[in-house]
C-alpha cells in the first residue's frame, strides 16, 4: 500500500500535531509506506524540518521513533522561530525595514539559521514526491514546489526550480498580512504551459513576469489536498491518502496588529478567516464524499474530535474504562485551542498535542480502514529522548 498524507497549516500546532501522526504510523514501520506528501504551512515548516535533520532523506520508521522524533520535540520546544524573542533587538537592526514589508524573507532566513533548514529544493529525494503548496497573489492559484517542477497551470511551469527549501517552506506559511506574501525572482527561461489536468507541458512560453509573490498556502486551501487528490481522477501516486487537519478553531480576534506578531501569533484579518474555514470545510466534504462513496481511499484526521467523539460518530461500543487509557475530552480540546504561532512550545504542551495527533489517527484508521489498519496502538510516553550535543 503506497500511502500518501495530506498535512495542514495551524502553526507550530499544526507541526506537532503531525508529529504525533508520523509517530503513529512509524510505531507500525509505515513511514516506509508514504510516496506523497503535500503540505501547507505548518505541515511545510515541520517536513522541511523533518527532512533537513534527516541529511534531506525521508526517514525510516525506526530511525523516526529512535532518533528523530525527540530532536524535532527537542527543536519546537527550545527555539522561537518568529517572535521578538527570535529576532531580538539585534534582529531588529539587522532586518530593520524588512521586518514592516519582508516579513516572509526574514521567516526564510530564520528557518536556515535556527531549524538548520539550509538544503536547496532540488536537494530532496526522489521519494517520497513532496508538494509545497502556497497561493500566488498575480494568478490567484495554487503554486507549488517540489523537487522537480514549480509553478501553476495558468502562469506555467518551470522544471528545475532553484529556490531554498527554506523560502518555499516560508512562502508556504506567509500568512496573508501577519507575515506577508514572499517575493521570488523567477528564472527567465524554460517556462512550459501545461495541461491542468496532467501538469504535462504542452508547449514553451515566455513568462507573464520576471517575479511573483507567493502568500500562505492556507489563502488556497489549508488541507493541501489537491496536489494529490482530484475529485474526478482519484488518488495520484497513492493507494491511500491520510488528510491531517491541525487548522484550530474559527477566532474571535477580528483585528490584526503588529504587536501580536511580535508576540510570535499569527493573527489574519478576519474575513481571511472565514474564507478560509469555509474552503477547509468543503474541501474535506469532498474528499470524505469520495471515500465513503468508495471512489478512494482514504481517512481525514480532524483536530478537536476526541476518541469518544470517534466511536460516537462510528457507532462503536467501548467498555466505560476503556477510555481511561485514551487522552481526557478537556485535554483534546485544550491541545485543540492552542493558537496559532511560530513560538517555542512547553514540552507538555508538545507532549499533549503530539498524543492527540497519535490517539486520533489511530481511533480513525482502525475504525474506518481495519483492512488497511486492523491493529489497535497505545501511545507510550517515552522515558527519554536521544537529543544529539550539537543541538
Amino acid at each position: 500500500m503506497e500511502i500518501g498524507l495530506a498535512l495542514s497549516g495551524g502553526g507550530i500546532r499544526a507541526a506537532v500535531f503531525h508529529l504525533g501522526v508520523l509517530r503513529r504510523l512509524a510505531d507500525e514501520g509505515l513511514l516506509e509506506s508514504v510516496s506523497q506528501l503535500s503540505t501547507v504551512s505548518g505541515g511545510s515548516l515541520i517536513t522541511a524540518a523533518v527532512f533537513a535533520k534527516s541529511r534531506m532523506q525521508w526517514p525510516s520508521s525506526a530511525d523516526y521513533q529512535r532518533r528523530l522524533y525527540g530532536e524535532l520535540r527537542h527543536l519546537l520546544t527550545t527555539t522561537d522561530l518568529l517572535s521578538f524573542k527570535a529576532i531580538g533587538w539585534t534582529g531588529l537592526f539587522r532586518f530593520h525595514h524588512r521586518l514592516l514589508v519582508h516579513r516572509a524573507r526574514v521567516l526564510a532566513k530564520l528557518l536556515a539559521e535556527r531549524w538548520g533548514i539550509d538544503a536547496r529544493i532540488r536537494d530532496l529525494p526522489d521519494r517520497p514526491e513532496w508538494w509545497i503548496n502556497t497561493t500566488c497573489l498575480e494568478t490567484g492559484k495554487n503554486w507549488r514546489f517540489s523537487k522537480r517542477e514549480m509553478g501553476d497551470w495558468q502562469f506555467g511551469r518551470h522544471f528545475d526550480p532553484p529556490f531554498l527549501l527554506a523560502e518555499a517552506a516560508a512562502g508556504s506559511a506567509a500568512v496573508p498580512y501577519a507575515i506577508g506574501a514572499l517575493h521570488l525572482q523567477l528564472p527567465a527561461d524554460g517556462w512550459y504551459r501545461t495541461d491542468p489536468a496532467t501538469r504535462r507541458p504542452v508547449e514553451r512560453r515566455v513568462p507573464q513576469s520576471t517575479s511573483i509573490h507567493v502568500w500562505d498556502g492556507g489563502a488556497y486551501e489549508n488541507l493541501g489536498l489537491e496536489s494529490i487528490y482530484k475529485p474526478d481522477q482519484g488518488l495520484l501516486g497513492c493507494d491511500f491518502l491520510i488528510c491531517s487537519d491541525a487548522s484550530g478553531p474559527l477566532s474571535r480576534t477580528i483585528s490584526f496588529s503588529i504587536s501580536a506578531l511580535l508576540e510570535g501569533r499569527l493573527v489574519s484579518p478576519r474575513l481571511f478567516d472565514i474564507c478560509s474555514d469555509q474552503i477547509r470545510s468543503l474541501r474535506a466534504r469532498m474528499f470524505m464524499s469520495s471515500v465513503t462513496s468508495g471512489r478512494v481511499q482514504g481517512a481525514l484526521l480532524r483536530m478537536g474530535n476526541s476518541v469518544r467523539d470517534v466511536d460516537l460518530k462510528a457507532n462503536r461500543q467501548r467498555r466505560a474504562e476503556s477510555y481511561d487509557e485514551f487522552q481526557a475530552d478537556r485535554d483534546v480540546a485544550l491541545a485543540f485551542q492552542y493558537p496559532t504561532d511560530l513560538r517555542a512550545i512547553s514540552e507538555s504542551q508538545f507532549d499533549s498535542i503530539a498524543r492527540h495527533g497519535y490517539e486520533i489517527a489511530d481511533a480513525v484508521l482502525t475504525t474506518h480502514s481495519p483492512d488497511q489498519f486492523p491493529r489497535s496502538l497505545r501511545w507510550q510516553a517515552a522515558q527519554c529522548y536521544e537529543v544529539p550535543n550539537d543541538l
